[in-house]
């Protein structure tokens, strides 16, 4: 079978002396090369011709020419490094001169009044266990007599009703009272060391455990000042109002200066309280006691005061109040005589901010104060229960603030107006009433009424004015 190049065809003519298969010897023949036979060799012409033989090539085949060299790249020279600029040093600005402190003095007030030296805490006395009866049911077991306490005053405010509680007080004012002789200290530390919510409670509890009202027994062992004191203390405020109101119109006369000072300041609320008590505890309504101890004018302006019809607005109306204050002109200072009627709608229905603007456009409308007009108009209690209304409205902690200075200025004491005046706002703005005292007659309020009172109604006003 012919196979191509080992058959030889087209090889075996006798010029190549072949005489193996398709013509060539056994061996090819050395130095054979094209040029041997005049075959042009088509790579002579190239450059760098001839070339050395590979090494260990049979058959002298020329071998690749080296890859040419090439010069080394030329790259670019880094970027040159300049020296940091040289900035000119800063000019030191010396710091600005402040002109130098004026140093006042501190302000010089009054030296206050020496108090006398606090005394030790009171310890009350152990009380021993309730004795526990035998039988399954039995009834509750009476308090183990005990000593008759003599507490040391301490004030320690209305906090100290959470460690003691309610018995232990009743305990305390009804061994204070027991048997001859009162112990006024046990009473005062229990009075100035509750509240009157608290005081309220005690007085629900003590006819419980003993089976009688505390005011009734306070009145049985107390007297004079301390006694009205400690009674007005252990009750409400509308029930302490009902009750002085009564004890102005009860009897021969009337004091209208008590009609004046509580139903002149009262709002809405405090009044409808204190008609309901009064009625509760005295069995005939306000109006009909005020109406048969007052007259005139007078009874007018208190009659509508306690209907309770006064405006709750806390934002006025300028034109309804400029238009008060023309109508307040000519029922007043604007015609000959007085039309009562046109001030008794207006003080008796008006708002505190709507009468204090009322106030104010008067006197931008006449130059002069509608305290003025009151004066010039008006007389006697009428004259008085007006200002007060004003007052009690514009600065009700002022108002109070005179009625003590008045209480205690001069020779004597109105004793009656001064416990009044403290019992019914002790708990509610005596700071304010100290402040105001201080600012209107620059003199120390607690300083005052120590001065004018003595014994143990001195002690209780004292703790009832400095605890707050």
């Amino acid at each position: 079978m012919d196979t191509g190049y080992n058959s030889g065809q087209g090889y075996s003519s006798p010029q190549y002396g072949g005489t193996g298969v398709g013509g060539y010897p056994n061996a090819p023949p050395q130095g054979y090369s094209p040029q041997a036979y005049n075959i042009p060799n088509p790579y002579a012409a190239q450059p760098g011709y001839p070339h050395q033989p590979y090494p260990n090539n049979q058959y002298n085949q020329q071998a690749y020419p080296p890859p040419p060299s090439y010069p080394p790249q030329a790259y670019p020279p880094p970027p040159p490094t300049y020296p940091p600029p040289a900035y000119p040093p800063q000019t030191a600005y010396p710091p600005p001169a402040y002109p130098p402190q004026t140093a006042y003095p501190p302000p010089a007030y009054p030296p206050q009044p020496a108090y006398p030296p606090q005394q030790p805490a009171y310890v009350p006395p152990p009380v021993p266990p309730p004795v526990v009866p035998i039988a399954p049911v039995a009834p509750v077991a009476p308090i183990v007599s005990i000593p008759n306490p003599s507490p040391i005053i301490q004030p320690l405010g209305p906090n100290l009703m959470a460690n003691q509680g309610v018995d232990k007080y009743c305990q305390i004012l009804h061994y204070a009272m027991k048997g001859v002789g009162t112990d006024e200290n046990a009473i005062i530390n229990v009075v100035c060391n509750t509240d009157t919510m608290t005081r309220a409670e005690i007085r629900r509890r003590y006819i419980a455990l003993y089976g009688k009202d505390l005011i009734k027994r306070l009145k049985e062992d107390l007297s004079g000042n301390f006694e009205d004191t400690v009674v007005g203390m252990f009750m409400t405020p509308p029930e302490y109002d009902a009750y002085c109101l009564y004890k102005a119109m009860k009897g021969l006369g009337t004091n209208e200066g008590v009609l004046i000072e509580i139903i002149g300041t009262r709002n809405n609320l405090q009044i409808q309280m204190i008609k309901a008590e009064f009625l509760k505890n005295y069995g005939k309504t306000l109006e009909k006691w005020i109406t048969s101890e007052t007259s005139g004018h007078f009874r007018k302006l208190l009659i509508s005061l306690i209907q309770a019809n006064r405006s709750m607005n806390t934002i006025p109306d300028p034109m309804m109040c400029q238009n008060d204050a023309q109508a307040l002109y000519a029922a007043g200072e604007g015609r000959w005589g007085t039309d009562e009627s046109t001030f008794v709608r207006i003080f008796t229905q008006r708002s505190a901010a709507e009468l204090d603007l009322i106030s104010r456009s008067y006197q931008q409308l006449r130059g002069r104060t509608l305290h003025h007009a009151i004066d010039k108009e008006f007389s006697g209690d009428t004259k008085k229960l007006l200002h007060t209304i004003l007052e009690g409205l514009q600065n009700v902690s002022a108002y109070y603030a005179k009625r003590i200075r008045e209480s205690v200025e001069g020779v004597g004491t109105n004793d009656s107006r001064l416990v009044r005046c403290i019992v019914s706002r002790c708990e509610i703005d005596m700071p304010l009433i100290k402040q105001e005292y201080r600012r209107m007659y620059g003199r120390d309020l607690v300083h005052d009424v120590r001065s004018d009172t003595s014994g143990d109604y001195k002690k209780i006003l004292t703790f009832l004015l400095t605890r707050v």
